[in-house]
């Protein structure tokens, strides 16, 4: 059995709320690396509503379960990752929509942010018709199995270190090449010699990432919905030293 604590809600002093982000992680030990994240967002987004939360196992029968392991923070399988997908997509979904009625903002201003193996419970969200939010960060997700089709709506920026010890790295580069292959938007970084995907040169690369990148759907309505695929790396710059 798992559920869903809400770690901390901040909010703009003026309560002017016009973006919300939504961060999922598994393992109260990244706080530090958390406090980063949160700081990086409440200060290049004034008007932005944070609300991170902790999929914590609450009770776990069985202590070879991926519940059982997720409480004692040792590595799943792919078995025991695809089970917890499968078995947290809806409740995710729920708390999604719950916070966004809450905050009274739709979709496109929605950011879902996913940390360690809750990444991929959040980036399976993405295969839904009616996307639960205009932009998707992972660090260190992997899809159970990748996409046959992606809306245009959503924008998925993957972030990853080359030695992560929970997803391997050949996930975030094949999901970003198998997402260009099917026009959806995605980009890729990659922080070599680091072990931690919410390493904090990633959390800051994910700032330049919502700064500067321009949505592909966007450049298909500027253009008629006649457009060309824009490469979004890896370029030589998407590997952070």
């Amino acid at each position: 059995m798992t559920e869903l604590v809400t770690e901390r809600i901040l909010v703009p002093g003026n309560n002017d709320i016009r973006q919300l982000f939504i961060i999922f992680f598994d393992d109260i030990r990244q706080k530090d690396n958390l406090d980063v994240l949160v700081q990086q967002i409440c200060k290049h987004f004034e008007n932005a509503a944070v609300v991170a939360v902790c999929h914590y196992p609450a009770q776990a029968n069985k202590p070879d379960s991926w519940e059982g392991k997720l409480l004692q923070h040792l590595g799943l399988t792919e078995a025991e990752l695809s089970q917890m997908v499968a078995q947290s997509g809806e409740q995710y979904l729920a708390y999604i929509n719950e916070k966004r009625q809450e905050f009274g903002l739709p979709a496109q201003a929605t950011a879902l942010v996913g940390v360690g193996y809750a990444a991929s419970v959040v980036l399976e969200l993405t295969k839904a018709e009616q996307v639960p939010a205009g932009r998707v960060i992972t660090f260190g997700g992997r899809y159970i199995q990748l996409p046959e089709s992606l809306s245009i709506e959503q924008t998925i920026h993957l972030l990853h270190a080359d030695e992560d010890e929970k997803v391997s790295i050949h996930f975030a580069r094949d999901t970003h090449l198998h997402i260009d292959q099917i026009q959806g938007d995605a980009t890729v970084d990659i922080a070599n010699k680091t072990k931690n995907s919410l390493d904090p040169v990633l959390s800051k690369r994910m700032i330049e990432r919502l700064l500067t990148c321009v949505p592909l759907r966007f450049w298909q309505e500027a253009e008629g919905g006649e457009y060309e695929l824009r490469q979004t790396g890896p370029e030589p710059d998407d590997t952070i030293h």
